[in-house]
């Protein structure tokens, strides 16, 4: 788990093997890193990490430019500007999440979350604060579906966070197989084929953890709540209508998602 401070965000992140704690800061023309905690063997694999975890090498002015076309929702260049698809590098650990957070409240989600890492995650001290590091899968494989439900899970999710573990364990399911799959509807299917992972699953993790661009989490309550907020849509059925929306942004749909998303919190007329 990550402390976020004003300034800056701290994660203790595995690289080669070694646990390294790390702190991010941002100015207005660049991120400042820093590790505070471990050895870093190669500068390079944690610049890939940053790169990948904050999306900081996509040209946002081509989505932007979309966006201002549409005048519901062209007050978020301005408003938004610069806020980047903040990913989960870590694919166990996306599609865990995505499990966990089926049909809760995100606040009882983190909750269950952080229950799980605590338990179950590597954990680094520094200056009295604990940094914990995701379960790592063969790990969470041999929990015990009693031990997962002690912690509220209900069954369905301790069942299927066991088999997620348990492929990616065996590696029939790994980060690595799905980059090397030729498209999307491949690296769907193969998320898919485990138990418990449904397309809203498989596109919110492969949207998290690969930045996969054209990702749409049909059925999530919190897009469809967006887009009536917005005036895209008055009724949450109107699939037509939202997939008539969603083409005018070829290849940005993950991007509007997230958008969309920050929306609620605070909506366009305030």
């Amino acid at each position: 788990m990550l402390k976020v401070s004003r300034d800056g965000v701290t994660k203790a992140i595995l690289l080669h093997e070694t646990i390294v704690l790390v702190n991010v800061k941002a100015t207005e023309e660049e991120l400042l890193v820093s590790v505070l905690h471990g050895e870093l063997k190669d500068e390079v694999v944690l610049k890939e990490y940053i790169e990948n975890w904050f999306d900081i090498r996509l040209d946002l002015k081509p989505f932007y430019a979309l966006l201002r076309k549409d005048p519901r929702l062209s007050f978020m260049e301005e408003s938004y500007h610069g806020l980047r698809l903040v990913g989960i590098p870590d694919m166990f650990e996306a599609i865990c999440w995505a499990i966990i957070g089926q049909q809760i409240n995100l606040t009882f989600a983190y909750k269950l979350k952080r229950r799980l890492v605590e338990r179950y995650g590597q954990a680094l001290e520094f200056e009295g604060e604990v940094y914990y590091l995701f379960p790592d899968a063969a790990v969470l494989a041999e929990a015990g579906m009693e031990e997962l439900q002690q912690m509220q899970l209900s069954r369905s999710k301790a069942l299927y966070l066991t088999l997620i573990a348990q492929a990616f364990t065996d590696k029939s399911l790994s980060k690595d197989r799905l980059l090397q799959m030729p498209d999307l509807a491949s690296r769907q299917k193969a998320l898919m084929v485990v138990k418990g992972v449904g397309m809203w699953t498989a596109n919110y993790t492969l949207m998290k953890c690969l930045k996969e661009r054209s990702c749409i989490p049909f059925g999530d309550a919190g897009l469809l709540n967006a887009l009536i907020n917005h005036g895209i849509i008055a009724d949450k059925k109107q699939n037509q209508e939202i997939e008539r929306f969603f083409s005018a942004y070829p290849s940005w749909e993950s991007y509007l998602v997230f958008y969309l998303w920050r929306s609620l919190s605070k909506r366009s007329d305030n």
